[in-house]
């Protein structure tokens, strides 16, 4: 397939990626500083300055115009193609049918008025406002709600279960930074006036937070000190950990890692489908280990340990087990 044209097997390939991340439920993610992955946010498409590799292929992009369920990411999308449109003909019909195909009034509009006027630099810089500020007013608006739906929970007028949710929901929705997602986050976490039911529904729906959410969670909860609420909270994550360990493992007998010393075991034997089939949740990036990328899949596994302590008479994970269950 002809690069002449604007397309490409490997703009193909990406853009079937993209597709199937989005069918998944997977978050797009970009490779930042010191080659870590990133979610990739609208203001990385806006701009000129970044190259996203991948993303700046115009099949790539077209199908994030099309399939992201958020305006703004899909109008950023959008925007980066135009250029490609402008110098490709038969990317110009793509551009076309994006405009057409897409979920997003806005888009749809944005695209017009680039083609309309022949992807001129004063309708470029336009669409490229409009997109700045539309960015700005989701997120503002999905804040708000955010604030108005704590401030029910705090008065007794919203149940503990329809927050999480609509907290999760409105946190991936509304295409908020990593750091204030984050943040957020950890302000559940750690206040006295949220109700330890919230805590553990967030801790039972761990897989739905990007990566990096996902480990400050876990990592906060590690490291907190040992009051009351805080050994549940411990307790109940080495259960969900556990628990989707089994949901991996092949329904065929696994042999213990620490099968050759059965004696000394006092506490459930980790095997070694349990160390491979590695579960969603990254826990030995939450125990310190910075090397590794924290949306990236870890390495195949070279620790091996003799034995694991009883779950019920440990406080939480201490570092040398979190450690362990990722090497």
């Amino acid at each position: 397939m002809s690069s002449n044209l604007g397309i490409s097997y490997d703009g193909l390939k990406h853009a079937l990626t993209i597709k199937e991340s989005y069918l998944s439920g997977e978050p797009l993610t970009v490779t930042g500083a010191a080659k870590q992955q990133r979610l990739l946010m609208p203001e990385h498409l806006l701009s000129n300055d970044l190259a996203l590799m991948q993303y700046d292929d115009p099949l790539a992009l077209a199908v994030i115009a099309t399939k992201d369920p958020e305006s703004p990411m899909a109008l950023a999308a959008a925007i980066r193609m135009g250029p490609h449109a402008k110098c490709k003909e038969l990317i110009t019909g793509v551009f076309e049918v994006v405009s057409e195909a897409t979920k997003h009034e806005l888009v749809a509009d944005c695209a017009k008025l680039l083609t309309k006027n022949a992807f001129s630099p004063e309708a470029f810089h336009l669409v490229r406002t409009r997109a700045s500020n539309h960015v700005v007013e989701i997120r503002e608006a999905y804040r708000r709600a955010m604030g108005n739906n704590l401030r029910a929970l705090l008065d007794g007028k919203m149940e503990a279960r329809a927050f999480v949710e609509e907290f999760i929901e409105l946190a991936s929705n509304g295409n908020l930074r990593i750091d204030i997602y984050r943040r957020l986050v950890m302000k559940l976490m750690r206040s006295d006036a949220v109700r330890p039911s919230v805590k553990f529904m967030l801790l039972e729906r761990l897989d739905r937070f990007p990566q990096m959410v996902k480990l400050q969670i876990v990592n906060e909860v590690n490291s907190a000190p040992d009051t009351p609420e805080y050994q549940t909270l411990k307790q109940e994550l080495r259960w969900i950990y556990e628990a989707k360990q089994k949901q991996q493992l092949p329904q065929a007998a696994q042999t213990p890692i620490n099968a050759s010393n059965p004696g000394k075991s006092s506490g459930p034997q980790i095997t070694a489908a349990d160390l491979v089939g590695r579960s969603q949740i990254d826990f030995g990036a939450a125990a310190g280990m910075h090397r590794r990328n924290t949306i990236i899949k870890p390495a195949e596994p070279t620790l091996r340990r003799n034995a694991t302590p009883n779950i019920m008479t440990s406080g939480g994970f201490s570092t040398r087990e979190l450690s362990s269950w990722l090497n």
